[in-house]
């Protein structure tokens, strides 16, 4: 009896690490001003005399210094979601708590604290990733004007809604990623490198 339980946690191993390998990833890793904007300062009482700083946030004067949100967000779009199927309340918490609808190839993760990412267990397929970065000062909420960030901009449903509560005031990319079977694609992004390409075309 032992053995045939043996033979059969054996093979149920076997025919999960063939289905899993099956699958493909995504990994990289992404750089960019973190240290852009400023912290917020917050009094305990939720009260005081207010300003408005140099980078148009307010801030009490007297209070304590919140460090500010460096997460870097990253989503994993399938480009064959219908969007249609997905109900307004999946819509909701996708777009505004960051919970992906579990019926779609939709997935969300984090960056570590060294802007390194990875998506494992991605079924096959053509996906947009977008990479979602805290920003701050001039470069904050600045619009990525790429073809793939266009095309998202017309899959998605209720763009309106995507861009105000996923991407806010955060710096974003879009980039159309091939997820093949048992392959990790890399994808790097500097956010860095592309505001100084940009601001140097403006220059020229």
């Amino acid at each position: 009896m032992k053995k045939q339980l043996a033979a059969m946690a054996a093979a149920f191993l076997l025919m999960t690490g063939t289905a899993s390998a099956a699958d493909g990833g995504v990994e990289g890793k992404v750089k960019g001003p973190l240290d852009l904007g400023v912290d917020l300062v917050v009094r305990d009482s939720g009260r005081g005399n207010w300003e408005r700083g140099q980078s148009g946030v307010g801030v009490s004067i007297g209070g304590e210094k919140k460090k500010k949100e460096n997460t870097i967000e990253l989503q994993l779009i399938s480009r064959a979601t219908d969007m249609n199927a997905l109900s307004e309340a999946e819509i909701t918490a996708w777009y505004k708590d960051g919970i992906a609808p579990t019926d779609a190839d939709i997935f969300i993760a984090k960056a570590d604290e060294n802007g390194k990412y990875a998506f494992t267990g991605i079924p096959e397929g053509q996906y947009f990733l977008v990479v979602l970065m805290p920003g701050g000062g001039e470069l904050t909420g600045e619009v990525d004007k790429s073809s793939d960030a266009e095309e998202l901009r017309k899959f998605l449903r209720a763009w309106d809604m995507y861009q105000l509560s996923t991407i806010g005031m955060k710096l974003y990319a879009v980039q159309t990623i091939d997820v093949k079977p048992d392959q990790m694609v890399q994808f790097n992004y500097d956010f860095n490198a592309r505001m100084f390409q940009e601001r140097k075309k403006v220059k020229s």
